[in-house]
């Protein structure tokens, strides 16, 4: 009676939350830009582990002869990088603004370019960049560079200002945030302005293919300059530009808070939460997921590419690394202790699609989905996995993820290729398909003494 209550009142209080949440058009727009960028950023994924395989691991076993005979192919993946990773945040808005603009039923395209073009307006237009100098220059050498344009010494440090051009390090992850401010901001406008048909209309006799265009100029317009004065004004009053601030004030502080082992946690929880109401908790938490774990993601392939210091711990693939695939523990202890011979069946079933962590059918099928007997070790195994995986990331036994490895990778081979091939991330997901079965175990045995009484 008393599991009954809590279900009445989790479906009473919960459920419609996370269904409103589901359903938010401009979530659902976020959520929907960050999957349309994933075949330029798979591919660019693919690139980086492929360099790491080739360039990495050979190194630490001393066979650099691998590297030199592939360095060709090594060269290719560094400009696949270049054409993917390295400009994610100009694939992003343009995608961002393309959804938004489905959202609205406005044209797509012209969605897309506007708040690509926006975003481009608000990151200005110089790259520069500090080098300190082996030794310090003389007083007549240094007055020779600072009358040069763009160059400016003070005798120890030399600064590089290169105008006209994208900054390489605005339109890269550092720019996430900023495009998703701008691409909001310049896309709604679009969208609205078209929605009310502040539009140029042309006679029914034009071709679609021009007419359409025409259409969009008006609110294209009206979007753009409203980008340009903002952006202007921000920088005449902070002196900053508006995508450095964002970074600075939005985005470092909220990508530290989710570095924490709570906003792990409860990332964890509410994802597999969701997930118990036959809501997918994929979708529900993918602007979380994706606008700030996968942020970072982005952020430690970046590094792990030019071979600098990892920024974050904990990124969107951690959780698929390390976490996502506790349904497997459940099947382990249903194989090895249950004589519910309806578990049995659903379980024989549902292996091979959990092997390539699809769980759907033993969702369905058992069912995990609202099934009270099985609520606590649906959210406790995967909090487990979470807690155990974080700190032996935290205190450097595995080392942190830095590839974007496909969501059908099977369990164990998933943390092993995620993390730039460390063995010991092998160990760590063995371990944590232990403690899942472990959890499940006694909840199985439970199951098999309900139907004994049926």
């Amino acid at each position: 009676m008393n599991s009954q209550k809590f279900m009445n009142f989790m479906q009473k209080n919960i459920l419609p939350v996370a269904v409103k949440i589901g359903e938010q058009r401009h979530l659902v727009a976020l959520r929907d830009a960050f999957i349309g960028t994933m075949p330029v950023v798979m591919t660019g994924s693919i690139a980086v582990l492929l360099n790491a395989f080739l360039v990495d691991v050979p190194d630490q076993f001393g066979l650099t002869w691998i590297t030199e005979k592939f360095q060709w192919f090594v060269d290719i993946n560094n400009l696949i990088f270049q054409g993917s990773l390295a400009i994610v945040s100009l694939l992003f808005v343009f995608s961002l603004g393309s959804n938004i603009a489905k959202s609205y039923n406005t044209e797509r395209l012209s969605g897309g370019l506007i708040a690509l073009a926006a975003f481009a307006i608000s990151i200005g237009k110089s790259m520069t960049q500090s080098f300190t100098l082996d030794s310090k220059l003389s007083t007549d050498v240094t007055n020779a560079i600072n009358k040069v344009a763009g160059l400016n010494t003070d005798g120890n440090n030399l600064l590089v200002t290169i105008n006209g051009l994208l900054p390489g390090n605005q339109i890269s992850s550092r720019g996430y945030f900023t495009a998703i401010i701008i691409g909001f901001f310049a896309s709604i406008i679009f969208c609205k302005l078209m929605n009310k048909n502040w539009t140029i209309k042309l006679p029914d006799t034009v071709p679609p293919a021009i007419a359409t265009p025409f259409l969009a100029i008006i609110p294209g317009f009206i979007a753009l300059y409203s980008v340009g004065i903002l952006t202007y004004i921000f920088n005449k009053v902070t002196g900053e530009l508006l995508i450095d601030w964002v970074y600075k004030v939005l985005q470092t502080p909220l990508l530290g808070l989710s570095q924490s082992y709570l906003a792990v946690l409860l990332v964890a929880v509410l994802t597999q939460l969701f997930w118990f109401f036959g809501i997918h908790g994929g979708n529900v938490m993918a602007p979380i997921m994706e606008g700030v774990f996968g942020v970072a993601l982005i952020a430690n392939m970046e590094a792990f590419q030019a071979h600098q210091p990892l920024p974050y711990l904990w990124t969107s693939v951690s959780f698929g690394s390390f976490v996502w695939y506790a349904t497997l523990g459940l099947l382990i202890a249903i194989f090895w202790q249950s004589k519910n011979s309806h578990y049995r069946e659903v379980a024989k079933l549902g292996i091979l699609p959990v092997m390539f962590n699809i769980g759907e059918p033993v969702m369905y099928g058992l069912p995990t989905v609202l099934n009270p007997l099985l609520f606590i070790p649906f959210l406790l195994a995967p909090a487990v996995m979470t807690t155990v995986s974080y700190f032996a990331t935290s205190l450097g036994l595995v080392a942190p993820v830095t590839q974007n490895v496909t969501w059908i990778m099977p369990p164990v081979l998933y943390g092993f290729f995620a993390t730039g091939f460390d063995w010991k991330a092998i160990i760590l997901s063995l371990v944590d398909i232990f403690l899942a079965t472990i959890i499940y175990l006694p909840f199985v045995k439970l199951a098999d003494r309900e139907e004994f009484e049926k």
